[in-house]
């Protein structure tokens, strides 16, 4: 075993650690109840590192014809290490989705834009990380064929979860009067993450096209409407 591979050696505590990520066997705690089993900190840690640094590749370069082994060069990870934690390259992908959903939703909380101001989080990842956006599409196709059941599962639940979100600030945007009440807010939610993945893939195929002004004639839909003018 090289250097490098020592160093990336599977994270463990004890006997009977089958690596990181990995459970291990039930403990045993006071008056001998078992303990559900859980993942090894260090492994969880080293995994999330490996996404980090992932993200910040693909969104820069993009993944078109990358090998895990090329992966694992681009962020410092021997192919043996990358292994251990995503089995192939499909697992990483998803994951790595999975993991820019999640920092995209928390840093649309934090921005301070209106949770409506659909605009504004659609350029804070197509544009800020195009190759991330690339990565996603292409997993999309992929998850159509009908041979690719794990891709999609994880787009069925990702577009769920997506449209439950949007939802929600539908919900509360037409409660305090922002969004017209006349249209179904379900039906809306479809509509906005429809319209952000469309234009998103437009805008990747030819740069020319306005992917925001698309996205705020939508918004400008969404608004109500003033009531007729007394003459």
């Amino acid at each position: 075993m090289s250097q490098s591979e020592r160093a990336e050696a599977p994270d463990s505590t004890g006997p009977g650690s089958t690596g990181p990520g990995s459970t291990g066997p039930e403990s045993t705690g006071p008056e001998g109840r078992s303990r559900p089993r859980g993942r090894y900190p260090k492994g969880i840690l080293r995994r999330q590192q490996i996404l980090d640094r992932t993200i910040g590749v693909f969104a820069e370069l993009g993944s078109e014809g990358t090998s895990l082994r090329a992966i694992g060069e681009a962020i410092g990870v021997s192919h043996a290490a990358l292994r251990r934690y995503f089995e192939t390259r499909e697992e990483l992908f998803l994951e790595v989705l999975r993991e820019k959903d999640r920092q995209a939703l928390a840093d649309a909380r934090e921005s301070g834009a209106a949770p409506t101001d659909f605009t504004a989080h659609l350029e804070a990842y197509a544009r800020r990380t195009p190759g991330l956006m690339a990565l996603r599409h292409s997993m999309v196709a992929r998850a159509l064929e009908s041979d690719n059941e794990h891709s999609r599962t994880f787009f069925v639940e990702r577009y769920r979860s997506l449209r439950d979100e949007a939802l929600a600030i539908l919900r509360v945007a037409q409660a305090a009067g922002t969004v017209r009440s006349d249209i179904s807010p379900q039906v809306a939610a479809s509509l906005v993450i429809a319209a952000m993945d469309g234009l998103s893939t437009q805008w990747l195929l030819d740069p020319d096209v306005d992917m925001l002004e698309g996205m705020r004639l939508l918004e400008e839909l969404l608004r109500p409407t003033e009531g007729p003018t007394e003459g």
